[in-house]
């Protein structure tokens, strides 16, 4: 690399930074703060690799960056890894940051950069396994596969494509080692899952809602999946691919895994809605067969791709304003919540605070820098049901922050628009016995 190119790479890490530290924390970045404060080898909605990005970085002071600041740095990590493997870093580094979502993903504290950042490993040792399967590697190989499924359990797709793509490879002695080696690394995971009913499990396969058939979905499906492969060169990207041949084993695995992925929940959408995130992995593959292409050469792609990584970069900006100021709804995820978080403690006085949603929860337990509950009355399971910080509180009344409109008290707005009521002296174990019987 250059010095011009290594100076690039430190200003777009700086203007991250900056960023990341511009505004306030999503529901789910709070949710994840809080499994940082209680460290296991699984929760209810992933598996521990976020929370001990989140833990690490625990002594800077309480902020927004502090939650972030392993996450850029795992987005650059997953950069440099890639620009290893690949053969023209240039660019690799504009298509990266040119997918919507890698590009912004290390601005958030969200499960899907260690996914990427794994995702870059496994390709990177696969590589080296592949090439020479000897004791060592198939050893690292193995760990890493094990951080995969601790980063998110989409990794799982990975390998499946990847066996799929060298259905010989199960013939080799070493690949039994890989399968014990991640085996025993993960089984602290599965052991987990176990004392917990494998509830995780239960609930992204069995109770995620499923809807009727849609073209519609589909097509937004395969649409979404286009750009979000570089907004202007998308399409160039997945030609680039499809086209590329599978001279070696890498590559034929590399395109197993994109044109897979992309396939099985292509048929997933049929029933369910697909989020954009989910295919976010694919970041890496996908990079590493198109980067060689020809295309990059010609004028007109080459223009399209710089525009493509200019407007990401300088798009990310919007985050800093409030939603008033751009007129986007959205952004009241991101604005206000700790002056909210404030006039709902100010509201209740002395009372303990107990929130309806692990959402609100969150963001109160965050913003107060203090364990808030969520009783989950009316909402999906979370990990709050295991958590119980109620059970320490000093007193059988509460203070309750909920939407639902069964309940009277003062009302008030949450900085996205929503409406909620605070309802003070709510006995504890009336709140429960309420919830008890819906189940």
């Amino acid at each position: 690399m250059t010095k011009s190119f290594k100076l690039s790479l430190m200003l777009i890490f700086i203007y991250q930074l900056f960023i990341a530290s511009g505004f306030e924390l999503a529901h789910d970045e709070a949710y994840y703060w809080l499994y940082s404060k209680h460290l296991d080898w699984g929760y209810f909605d992933h598996p521990p690799f976020v929370a001990i990005i989140i833990k690490l970085f625990s002594f800077l002071p309480h902020s927004e960056l502090a939650v972030r600041f392993g996450f850029v740095i795992l987005q650059f990590a997953s950069l440099l890894i890639l620009m290893t493997l690949s053969s023209v870093p240039l660019i690799t580094m504009l298509l990266f940051f040119s997918f919507p979502l890698a590009s912004a993903s290390g601005l958030f504290a969200l499960p899907d950069l260690p996914l990427l950042f794994m995702t870059s490993v496994y390709c990177w040792m696969l590589k080296r396994y592949l090439k020479n399967d000897n004791p060592q590697n198939s050893i690292s190989l193995g760990i890493v596969i094990a951080g995969l499924l601790y980063a998110k359990y989409h990794g799982i797709l990975l390998i499946f494509f990847t066996i799929l793509a060298l259905p010989r490879v199960c013939l080799k002695k070493s690949f039994y080692l890989v399968a014990l080696v991640a085996l025993v690394s993960f089984f602290p995971h599965i052991l987990w899952q176990y004392h917990h009913e494998f509830s995780t499990l239960k609930y992204h396969f069995l109770e995620r809602p499923s809807s009727s058939f849609s073209l519609m979905r589909i097509f937004e499906y395969l649409t979404l999946q286009t750009f979000l492969a570089g907004l202007f060169v998308g399409p160039l990207v997945w030609y680039s691919v499809i086209k590329e041949k599978s001279d070696d084993s890498f590559k034929r695995v590399l395109k197993f895994i994109s044109l897979g992925v992309i396939a099985f929940f292509l048929i997933s959408s049929f029933s369910k809605k697909i989020e954009a995130n989910w295919t976010i992995f694919l970041t890496i593959p996908l990079i590493l067969l198109s980067e060689q292409s020809g295309l990059w050469n010609k004028k007109i792609p080459r223009i399209l791709l710089y525009i493509s990584f200019a407007i990401i970069l300088l798009a990310r900006c919007a985050l800093l304003f409030s939603p008033t100021q751009l007129n986007i709804k959205r952004l009241g995820e991101f604005h206000g919540w700790k002056s909210w978080s404030e006039e709902v403690k100010k509201s209740c006085q002395e009372l303990p605070l107990m929130a309806n949603s692990y959402q609100i929860a969150s963001k109160l337990s965050f913003y107060l820098n203090s364990e808030i509950h969520a009783l989950n009355y009316r909402s999906r399971k979370n990990q709050f049901d295991y958590w119980r910080f109620d059970q320490s509180q000093p007193t059988n009344q509460v203070c309750y922050i909920t939407d639902k409109n069964e309940f009277s008290g003062e009302k008030l707005i949450t900085p996205d628009g929503k409406n909620v009521l605070i309802v003070k002296n709510l006995g504890l174990d009336w709140l429960w016995g309420l919830k008890s019987k819906l189940r």
